[in-house]
């Protein structure tokens, strides 16, 4: 009967060869064969992932090996590879046409990064073979580069390229997006030295990168985001080593912590930090304002009380604070970060690129409401 089912596969006809199988499954016929003659009907139907793990368990399961089927099946495995390169190699021909188009966008050459923004577990799970298929992984490998919890800097490269890789990951409905490092250098970054007066409008004194004064002013409601961090601050100190040598080692002394205000009407971000902000110099705000000096006797809490200010009258905008799972990944570029003015002038007795690092996610946070 298995003649019988050659002839219906041959002829296309599945249904007829399945019912066969079935009957001879009933009657006890030899089990591998029948699923060798499955497995076939599923290649001829075009499901090439299934079947080629299909073929590979029967012989692993072929105790005593049967030659005639053991040929049978490795021409199976054999047409599925056969198919599956010469599919790949015309989505890579079809891939390096469209990069080769992308080449030729506006701004091409930039310096750009691509970056994945997170899902939740079940959404991974789905996402991971179509991410697998746009960059040319393995699922295992995809599963693990899609983020959770936080923004990912995935790639860095001409904006050109990431431009591509952007656009295919989107209609592969895996969010992200991609972001030219020039734009992120653009940007417009104030140090607040204090807040002057909150009646009505909001009157900030802020420094520029030439340390001139300036004032701002906005309202509450034009804030877009709220940014709050912490960047360490490194200092090489002297261990010794489990033989007793002395051994020089990196360790993080301490934090400077960092809240940055988004007011995308006028393309600026407002940077608070405990560093730098004038506690003692703050004025009450008539008779209901924040006069922060007398609020604790240390910085840190005062900068408590600040930052605790500054969400009661903001809060109905999102609050990223999920710096520093960003930074662990993005501190792996460090030639990107090199690129990028940090708006950042902490006193460091060992170089770090944490400073580049958060301006790099404050900004990116920035042009996902202004993507221009």
């Amino acid at each position: 009967m298995f003649e019988e089912v050659k002839s219906a596969i041959d002829q296309e006809n599945y249904d007829e060869a399945k019912d066969i199988l079935t009957q001879l499954l009933a009657q006890g016929k030899n089990d591998l064969w029948i699923r060798y003659y499955q497995t076939l009907i599923l290649e001829k139907q075009g499901n090439l992932t299934e079947s080629e793990a299909s073929y590979r368990q029967i012989v692993k399961d072929s105790i005593y090996p049967d030659a005639q089927l053991l040929k049978l099946i490795r021409d199976g495995i054999e047409r599925i590879v056969t198919i599956n390169r010469e599919k790949q190699q015309i989505q890579q021909q079809i891939q390096l046409k469209k990069l080769q188009e992308f080449q030729n966008i506006e701004n091409s050459e930039d310096l750009a990064v691509l970056v994945l923004k997170p899902v939740n577990l079940e959404q991974k799970k789905v996402l991971a073979p179509k991410f697998a298929q746009v960059m040319n992984l393995d699922n295992y490998t995809a599963t693990l580069q899609i983020p959770t919890r936080s923004l990912r800097l995935y790639k860095t490269g001409n904006f050109g390229t990431l431009n591509y890789y952007q656009t295919e990951l989107s209609q592969a409905e895996i969010p992200c997006f991609c972001q030219r490092i020039k734009n992120i250098n653009q940007m417009t970054v104030y140090q607040v030295e204090y807040i002057i007066s909150d009646d009505g409008e909001v009157n900030i004194l802020c420094k520029n990168d030439q340390e001139k004064e300036i004032i701002i002013t906005f309202q509450w409601t034009e804030i877009n985001h709220k940014i709050h961090a912490l960047i360490p601050i490194f200092e090489e100190t002297l261990h010794i080593d489990a033989k007793g040598k002395p051994q020089k080692k990196k360790s993080t002394l301490d934090y400077s912590k960092f809240y940055d205000l988004h007011l995308v009407s006028q393309n600026l971000i407002l940077r608070f930090s405990d560093q730098f902000y004038k506690f003692d110099r703050a004025a009450p705000f008539h008779d209901r304002g924040l006069e922060i000096s007398k609020q604790g006797k240390t910085v840190q809490e005062k900068w408590e009380y600040l930052t605790n200010f500054l969400n009661e009258k903001i809060p109905d905008k999102p609050l990223w604070s999920d710096f520093t799972l960003f930074a662990e990944g993005a501190i792996q570029f460090p030639e990107m970060l090199k690129q990028i003015t940090p708006h950042i002038n902490l006193f460091r007795r060992e170089e770090t690129l944490w400073d580049e690092t958060f301006q790099l996610y404050s900004g990116l946070i920035f042009f996902l409401i202004n993507p221009s």
